[in-house]
């Protein structure tokens, strides 16, 4: 009767283990569905007319997720909330991310290139080329939450006219460009190629000078549990080659990625 007893208990204990250890391999590792949160950014991320997400980061995304016979879900969010969401666990990835967020694990493939220059309005007048410097006398606007390049985080602490906004959620983006036109800032400081579609699309008022005035490349962030999801996708992408790389970059802006990195 002991011995039924003791290996009761051991086998009650063994199935406490499993259930335990089940339990946190769940919490870990995602299940079929990673979900993804995102700031539209095109061309990289961003729901075309019909819902559908498009984009160089999705597409390099869903090929690896693909192969590892995962499936994606998208959810757009504020910058700031999305990259709060991964920490607490919410959702898996942000993306794309500047690195220099230690609570976030950063892949190794580029899902995007942030080329930054002064949009500023057609009637204000400066000297160009422009640099940081002559911005230093007008007032800028940049964006709250974001990890700008050592140059411009190093200038816009010591700028005496410098504001962060956010993102509102009117779908489009345009409320930094609108507040240029109505004359509540001079310069806001934003990727080039995407502010100079925007400003085409929306028929602004606006101007984006030259030459870029930083940059930096954008990758995916996951929660901390995810390295070895991570370090798949590293692998599946690189395997696949600049080539795959390029006709996608193509593909959605009409130039290789060497155009965006200055390679």
């Amino acid at each position: 009767m002991q011995r039924a007893v003791s290996v009761a208990i051991h086998y009650g204990v063994v199935a406490v283990l499993l259930v335990s250890f089940g339990a946190i391999s769940h919490a870990a590792a995602p299940t079929s569905t990673v979900k993804i949160c995102y700031e539209s950014w095109a061309p990289y991320i961003f729901k075309d007319h019909e819902g559908e997400m498009r984009g160089i980061a999705v597409e390099l995304m869903n090929t690896a997720l693909s192969d590892l016979e995962l499936e994606a879900t998208y959810e757009e969010l504020p910058f700031k909330r999305c990259v709060s969401e991964v920490q607490s666990g919410a959702s898996d990835v942000a993306m794309p991310v500047t690195e220099g967020r230690s609570y976030l694990l950063h892949s190794r493939t580029v899902f995007a290139h942030w080329t930054l220059a002064a949009i500023v309005p057609e009637s204000l007048s400066i000297e160009e080329p422009v640099t940081l410097e002559k911005l230093n006398d007008v007032s800028v606007l940049i964006i709250s939450g974001y990890v700008y390049p050592e140059n411009i985080a190093r200038w816009a602490e010591t700028h005496p006219d410098i504001t962060d906004i956010t993102y509102s959620a009117d779908g489009e983006g345009t409320v930094p460009f609108r507040m240029l036109e109505f004359g509540r800032a001079d310069v806001f400081i934003e990727d080039n190629f995407w502010s100079a579609n925007l400003i085409q699309d929306h028929d602004l008022s606006l101007r984006v000078l030259e030459p870029a005035l930083g940059s930096a490349v954008s990758v995916a962030g996951y929660r901390k549990e995810l390295t070895g999801l991570r370090d798949d996708i590293d692998r599946i992408l690189e395997t696949r080659g600049q080539s795959f790389r390029d006709e996608l970059f193509t593909k959605y802006t009409g130039y290789t990625e060497s155009f965006f990195s200055g390679q």
